[in-house]
């Protein structure tokens, strides 16, 4: 029979590896019940004939489903959500081929996706602009098919 330290230290390898892979973001038992939460942020800008316009995100509320809005509308100020950067990620292009159609006049349109997690110091800035060096996803678009 095994002495009893040695099954402490084995029932403390086995009940820790869990945790330690979920740390390490790796393994076969990095499952977290949540994931890491987000932050986000969606600025939209049109190019038109008198210069650069940003569009406030409620502009586009009246022309987004249900769903849509619950993820667009709080990127006005600040988000959070992992999933809901991802699936505003995948409708960046959508989004801009939106704003072409409400603004006619627009030769182009730009968009910028600000995400970071959420830690203490994104906390704090909750409300300001993005922080300096934020991650960001580009993208511009012609209004205009060649």
């Amino acid at each position: 029979m095994p002495s009893r330290e040695l099954l402490c230290v084995l029932l403390v390898m086995a009940g820790s590896s869990p945790f330690v892979a979920r740390a390490l973001d790796s393994g076969p038992f990095a499952f977290g019940m949540f994931t890491r939460v987000e932050r986000y942020h969606l600025e939209v800008r049109a190019e038109l004939a008198t210069g650069s316009r940003r569009l406030r995100l409620s502009e586009l509320a009246p022309h987004l489903s249900r769903g849509a809005r619950r993820v667009v509308l709080p990127a006005e100020g600040y988000g959070f959500g992992q999933e809901q950067v991802q699936l505003l990620r995948q409708a960046l292009p959508a989004l801009a081929r939106l704003v072409c159609q409400l603004e006619p006049s627009a030769s182009r349109v730009s968009l910028r996706l600000f995400h970071a997690p959420v830690g203490a110091d994104e906390l704090r800035r909750r409300g300001r602009p993005p922080a300096p060096g934020m991650p960001h996803d580009d993208l511009s678009a012609s209004c205009h098919a060649p």
